[in-house]
């Protein structure tokens, strides 16, 4: 093969066996952001919403999504696909679904992503500011992570991945210090049984607690997109799946358990309202040290910069899928010969972040409570709408294709983990003022592109109808219809 074949993009398929079991959930758990959430979901769930509760609220949503993915790992055995929930939908519900599904993806994923890069951008001026001793401005921060982000993406996924593994380690490091401290300076006995209480996990601000919580773990779902990419992905992304959901969720239940503890489950709250910026690192700082809290303070930093690397792959490999099927420009499905890079899509992709961040700025608005929050949030309820019709999907596909799978694990388990989602999407509706902090009409009317989005991706995948909208296109590999 000359020089120039070896560079020249291809079309559509990733090389399989590059990722391992431990490559995805790294994934996974960098684009889940720990310190990122820590800091910022769970201070503002614990202040505005069920307070001492907030640890039993995320065992609710972990047993929901648990559930979802009972069906979700069995899917994931049949289609082995880049485009992870609208290839379920499509299977599932159908062409028309499946196309809606695809454009609420498109949506909702790069609106996550452009949220999440407005955080960096802005936490990173901040945390910069402090170490140089003088003022970096926000647009100089995100220049510089947008072209480190370009130059990861560019090359093969293992090198992103083994970035993000170094990343993630170091967070979960620190925050399981700040556990492990206040376990030895409280004891067994300070970490309060009352926060599983019914009366306090079902008490007041339930429903803001319980659309944090399940925004927490958006992005534990992308093991799905990694499956062409994966070694024996009939195993790999189940194993991938299950064991990022279970660290997700015992993570952060102990984590919130542990700064509750710290202030005392019945100070917890007002400590919250009172000062919610500097609540985590106060705790630290109470806990190991002015230095542990700086260092907490540091890895905000790389922990957004992780997870936006995390997300931008993620919509990056859905932009191919969809390119494949024809439901965005077909050159966005080529593939890097040499580097098995989503180089097209991903081009598009830092494009339209690029011009979002420009949009922002000529406005004058603020990177984190302008731009972050409200497309962030934006991006977690379209994720949730995701998961729901995801499971959907898998309940419709299974009635049909049940040949060696359990009723409990590929029909029951999903619908009772779609009737969860369901609940929480519409706290999530009737809260998102609470989650975007804006009193903008404009912006809490954001949730209404979805429905724009779901109409016009129908309508794409109506047009696309006859042999090249058939289910033999499903590119690059047929779902096994026949697998146990």
């Amino acid at each position: 093969m000359s020089t120039v074949d070896s560079i020249r993009p291809r079309e559509g398929k990733f090389d399989g066996g590059a990722m391992g079991t431990a490559d995805i959930v790294f994934f996974v758990l960098a684009g889940v952001a720990p310190m990122g959430v820590v800091v910022a979901l769970l201070t503002l769930s614990i202040a505005l919403g069920n307070g001492a509760g907030v640890p039993g609220t995320y065992l609710i949503a972990g047993v929901v999504l648990a559930l979802f993915s009972a069906g979700y790992v069995r899917m994931s055995r049949r289609i082995t696909n880049a485009g992870g929930f609208y290839t379920f939908a499509r299977q599932g519900l159908g062409r028309r679904a499946g196309g809606a599904t695809a454009y609420v993806a498109l949506l909702a994923y790069n609106a996550a992503t452009i949220g999440i890069f407005g955080a960096l951008a802005y936490f990173g001026s901040e945390v910069i500011s402090d170490i140089a001793g003088a003022h970096v401005s926000w647009q100089v921060c995100a220049l510089a992570f947008f072209l480190v982000t370009a130059v990861l993406a560019y090359f093969e996924v293992t090198m992103s991945a083994k970035v993000l593994g170094v990343a993630l380690a170091a967070e979960v490091l620190v925050l399981l210090g700040f556990d492990a401290a206040v376990l030895v300076h409280d004891g067994p006995r300070g970490f309060s049984l009352e926060v599983f209480e019914p009366a306090v996990v079902f008490g007041g601000g339930f429903g803001v607690s319980l659309m944090l919580a399940f925004g927490s773990f958006v992005g534990f779902e992308a093991t799905a997109l990694y499956g062409e990419e994966a070694r024996d992905p009939h195993r790999t992304v189940p194993r991938a799946t299950y064991l990022s959901l279970a660290v997700i969720a015992g993570f952060y239940l102990v984590t919130t358990w542990a700064a509750i503890s710290a202030y005392g489950a019945d100070h917890a709250r007002a400590a919250a309202k009172a000062d919610p910026e500097n609540f985590i690192f106060n705790a630290g700082a109470d806990q190991l040290g002015q230095t542990f809290a700086d260092v907490m303070g540091i890895l905000v930093m790389t922990s957004l910069f992780a997870a936006f690397l995390a997300f931008h792959c993620n919509t990056a490999r859905y932009q191919v899928a969809l390119a494949r099927d024809g439901l965005l420009p077909g050159s966005m499905a080529r593939i890097h010969a040499r580097h098995g890079s989503p180089v097209v899509a991903s081009t598009w992709q830092l494009g339209l972040v690029a011009a979002a961040t420009l949009g922002f700025a000529l406005a004058g608005q603020d990177p984190y409570l302008g731009m972050g929050i409200s497309l962030y949030g934006l991006g977690v309820l379209g994720i949730v709408l995701l998961q729901a019709i995801a499971a959907l999907s898998i309940v419709g596909f299974f009635l049909r294709h049940r040949r060696g799978e359990s009723i409990w694990g590929a029909i029951a388990a999903p619908a009772l983990g779609a009737l969860g989602l369901a609940a929480g999407l519409v706290l999530m509706i009737v809260n998102y003022p609470t989650l975007t902090g804006s009193d903008l009409t404009w912006v809490n009317s954001l949730p209404w592109l979805m429905p724009a989005a779901a109409v016009a991706g129908a309508a794409m995948a109506g047009r696309r109808h006859g042999a090249e909208a058939s289910d033999q296109d499903l590119a690059p590999n047929q779902p096994d219809l026949a697998a146990g």
